[in-house]
């Protein structure tokens, strides 16, 4: 008897639990919308699209969510042609949403929550990084607009610093907002998709800093998880550790494993680039002069181009005569995943520096170079007599 009572407390305890990811909505919309389609779907791909039929000014949606909360967006269709939206948050309760009035643009749509979670932060999120974020894309706008016009490459970086700069000062609010709501699920969520994967350049251990600040229940959730996986992987392509092995072959068909192929050099210099990157192309004088010093002392240059075709890498090799080992990140030259994947480069410049066990000893965003490389010079200076 009491086995069976055992066996009873622990089937209800499972429902419980399977019972708090339930949701459901329960939404009014005006008359003038009469037959929509609303219909709620999950930005991680974490439940099947639902949808409901509006019935007389009121619709209903109920499903189910893996995590704590999901993101979402409610899309309101009408003979498949998309009239207004909202993204939001939606967790295990019963929520309550009026429609009031839609507009093909999401910040003219006026929709009313209730017991929807997160709706306040994000709001203040909104408020305290838009004009910075507005800023960097008008910038950005400008950048790209010289960049097209094929501008002077002294223009370009002058632009381009600004960007930078105006990008560092939304990243810089990012934070704040996710330090200030540490137990919010909002804040790992923004923290993921702002901050981590944003388009401006942060260090593993600035973002293991920001996350070691985020509460332990934000840490156990499926996203929480994921997100420290991902940092870690970062933090183990830092300075101090072993790189993966890669092989590539160049455009004079030879073929070579790193760090395997060049064990008698005592440092391989890995460095990103593509045709269209300004700051690379006023970088090349500078590595021509470390080849052409530090060669028969031991160095070992290899670009990695990230051109998108083979014709374009081909035509800049050409133009710009670099006497070292060079490949494309392309099928062709790269079997398997792409070299800028396994070493996640997703700024460029990046030069990575690796003595012959494939340790890293430098990395340029890491470090925080400067323009002229002065911390690579001095260190190939001191390590190549």
């Amino acid at each position: 008897m009491k086995k069976n009572a055992i066996i009873i407390l622990m089937i209800c305890f499972c429902l419980t639990l399977s019972a708090q990811h339930k949701f459901s909505i329960s939404g009014t919309i005006p008359s003038q919308y009469k037959g929509v389609d609303i219909i709620l779907s999950s930005q991680n791909n974490a439940f099947t699209s639902i949808s409901a039929k509006e019935k007389n000014g009121k619709f209903y949606l109920s499903g189910e969510i893996t995590d704590s909360y999901e993101p979402a967006y409610l899309d309101v269709q009408k003979d498949n042609k998309h009239l207004g939206g909202s993204f939001l948050f939606i967790g295990p309760k019963d929520m309550k949403i009026q429609i009031v009035k839609l507009n093909e643009k999401d910040n003219l749509n006026d929709f009313k929550f209730s017991n929807v979670p997160f709706v306040k932060e994000k709001k203040e999120y909104e408020r305290l990084t838009k004009p910075s974020v507005d800023s960097a894309k008008a910038a950005f706008n400008i950048y790209y607009d010289a960049k097209s016009k094929h501008l002077p490459l002294s223009k370009q970086d002058s632009l381009w610093t600004i960007v930078s700069g105006l990008r560092e000062k939304v990243l810089i609010k990012r934070i704040k907002f996710v330090e200030s709501y540490p137990d919010a699920y909002i804040s790992l969520y923004l923290f993921n998709k702002d901050v981590i994967k944003g388009n401006h350049p942060i260090s593993p251990e600035r973002l293991n800093s920001i996350y070691n600040k985020l509460s332990n229940n934000l840490k156990e959730t499926y996203l929480g998880k994921s997100v420290d996986k991902y940092i870690q992987k970062q933090l183990s392509l830092t300075v101090g550790h072993i790189l993966p092995n890669f092989s590539f072959s160049t455009d004079k068909g030879q073929h070579f494993e790193v760090p395997l192929s060049f064990k008698n050099k005592k440092l391989i210099l890995l460095c990103f680039w593509s045709k269209g990157c300004a700051p690379c192309i006023r970088k090349i004088p500078t590595l021509k002069i470390l080849n052409e010093k530090y060669e028969s002392k031991g160095l070992q240059l290899i670009s990695i181009s990230t051109d998108p075709t083979a014709d374009i890498w081909l035509n800049s090799l050409n133009k710009y005569q670099m006497p070292w080992l060079q490949t494309c990140d392309l099928p062709a030259y790269v079997q398997g995943d792409k070299i800028q994947n396994i070493l996640d480069v997703t700024s460029f410049p990046q030069y990575f520096l690796i003595d012959g066990t494939g340790k890293l000893v430098y990395q340029n965003t890491e470090l925080n170079d400067d323009e002229d490389l002065t911390m690579l010079q001095k260190l190939l200076e001191s390590q190549l007599q």
